[in-house]
């Protein structure tokens, strides 16, 4: 059958269907073991194959960019483009928190004694997955930073939000990515190889919380990051990495493993920094207590 015959899937359940027609040797496309290897995990992996570019996919999955630009076109695609824009309009479509809604639907459970299991498995795993070198990094970043910005969209921004706030008490030059009003890209020019980017992501990332990252990476700006797998488009640009599960039953990402690393990491920076810490800490309540603001 001729390329140009082929109809491309329209979307991900449509390509998932020629994946599957073509395991069973039922599709008119014929692909190398090597490629449909790549497609498969293209598939299984629909938000790192939208947000990384291709020469990234190609050195992930040890081929060169023209053997996925091929694949694409098997498939029926104008280029590799065309194939990537069915992932990104997988991931812009409004389904991720109904359809973790519906599959705790028919789950039976006290919500209160499930969920808390569920959080204290995943804090359990989270620890098991944090080196004593990661620990390490992450404190030399924070002391050694002139400024430190962090950023995240969507769920997450409540996460940067309350990482800058916390350490913003113990140190100067902490603020929250584009929150000057001049917006994100204006905020990272204004940064440079002495300071610190934090972004916070989970599944379904956010574009612009993976463009952060890579834009920083190409400045030299030290970044810690702090997403869910190891396989995260925004893992790849990381200086420093902590990967924390986001699993259970709550219609979100579940953070209470985000909060109990992060306020782990702040406690050891406060004891880091020893009498400079509590002598920031009094200077700032006393301004609060001069403005008449609560300290929370």
């Amino acid at each position: 059958m001729n390329q140009s015959s082929i109809l491309p899937a329209a979307d991900l359940l449509e390509l998932r269907k020629v994946i599957a027609a073509i395991a069973a040797k039922q599709s008119a496309i014929k692909l190398g073991q090597r490629s449909y290897a790549v497609l498969l995990d293209l598939a299984n992996s629909p938000d790192t194959a939208a947000h990384s570019s291709i020469n990234q996919l190609a050195s992930n999955f040890g081929v060169s960019a023209s053997t996925l630009t091929r694949l694409a076109t098997r498939l029926g695609y104008s280029g590799f483009n065309a194939l990537q824009n069915i992932f990104r309009q997988h991931l812009a479509e409004p389904h991720f928190y109904s359809e973790r809604a519906h599959q705790s639907q028919d789950q039976e459970s006290d919500s209160l004694v499930q969920v808390a299991q569920e959080e204290i498995a995943n804090i359990q795993q989270m620890m098991s997955q944090v080196s004593t070198e990661q620990w390490q990094q992450a404190l030399e970043l924070l002391q050694n930073a002139r400024h430190v910005r962090t950023f995240a969209q969507r769920q997450f921004y409540s996460t940067a939000t309350f990482f800058s706030y916390c350490l913003g008490l113990l140190r100067d030059g902490v603020g929250v990515l584009g929150d000057s009003g001049h917006g994100v890209p204006h905020g990272l020019a204004q940064l440079n190889q002495q300071d610190l980017l934090i972004v916070f992501g989970s599944h379904p990332y956010s574009r612009i919380a993976v463009d952060c990252c890579r834009q920083a990476r190409a400045m030299e700006i030290p970044t810690m990051v702090f997403t869910d797998t190891h396989g995260a488009p925004l893992s790849s640009d990381a200086s420093c990495l902590f990967t924390i599960p986001t699993s259970g039953s709550f219609f979100s990402n579940s953070t209470a493993a985000w909060v109990v690393l992060i306020e782990a990491i702040l406690t050891a920076y406060a004891r880091r920094l020893g009498p400079d810490a509590i002598k920031t800490l009094e200077q700032r309540e006393q301004v609060f207590e001069q403005m008449q603001v609560a300290y929370s």
